[in-house]
């Protein structure tokens, strides 16, 4: 027999549980997200006017949602939890082998770095040479940085990673500074310094060349890639856009069309090289 306390406390029970129920987020939300590159407050600016007009033409809701660390960000990118994703080739390459990922828009151009060092090193002639030494770079796994380990394919023959935040200048002053004997840089920054600086540097090699920055859509999208990937590469989209694209193409302001096929096999970079993937 029920007693006055005993209902009262099913009741609470009852509440607690429904409550938590409703404070669950809702898997109906569209998530979009992008790597923890800004803080918070940044990345609300550059994301959340694309995720409005997204939720306008899709006729759902489209939510931004902040990944809390590059923990974070690859163990959610691995369960599946991102519908639309902006972020490097490599990421995109595996979201395409393993996830069924639709690549819908790129950045124009493409992501070519080189491996610099001092022009008057004669020590560093070649990659080999770069076993055992300190290269400048930002903290893995930022593409940079893997595609230095993509060119070192044996574990135990490795440089050693000077990890510099900030941003791939900021581990070319570190590198200039004399903390590293070499660094990596993209090849259009490095042909953007003065030609005299240019002179004092001797580029020891190349990596391999990528697509830019992408947007992928996941299987629950892919009725819709045409519709999304018809947004991006708009007027529309790039006025939407314009605060993400003045950051990360400045002199370029656009999206543009893109294929699976252009990321085939750049998912290695991550695959076996970097912890977790």
């Amino acid at each position: 027999m029920f007693t006055t306390n005993s209902c009262q406390k099913a009741v609470c029970a009852l509440a607690f549980i429904i409550l938590g129920i409703t404070s669950l987020p809702t898997q109906a939300d569209i998530v979009f997200t992008a790597p923890p590159r800004e803080n918070p407050d940044t990345a609300k600016e550059l994301y959340q006017p694309i995720v409005e007009k997204l939720s306008s033409i899709l006729g759902e809701s489209v939510i931004y949602e902040s990944p809390r660390g590059w923990a974070e960000y690859a163990k959610n990118m691995r369960d599946g939890r991102y519908d639309i994703v902006f972020d490097g080739p490599h990421f995109a390459a595996w979201r395409v082998k393993n996830l069924n990922h639709v690549p819908v828009a790129a950045l124009p151009g493409s992501l070519d770095f080189y491996i610099i060092a001092g022009s008057n090193d004669d020590f560093v002639e070649n990659t080999r040479s770069l076993v055992g030494q300190q290269i400048c770079a930002m903290p893995s796994p930022h593409l940079s940085t893997d595609l230095i380990y993509d060119l070192f394919p044996n574990p135990v023959l490795l440089p050693v990673i000077y990890e510099v935040k900030g941003g791939i200048m900021q581990g070319y002053k570190a590198f200039k500074e004399g903390k590293c004997r070499a660094t990596i840089i993209r090849a259009e920054q490095f042909h953007r310094l003065p030609e005299s600086e240019q002179k004092s540097l001797k580029i020891v090699t190349k990596t391999r060349s990528l697509p830019n920055q992408t947007v992928t859509v996941s299987q629950r999208l892919q009725t819709n890639a045409a519709q999304i990937a018809g947004f991006f590469t708009s007027q529309d989209g790039s006025l939407t856009a314009d605060k993400l694209l003045s950051r990360f193409s400045k002199n370029n302001k656009k999206f543009q069309e893109t294929h699976s096929d252009k990321y085939a096999g750049a998912e290695d970079i991550l695959e076996g090289v970097v912890w977790g993937w």
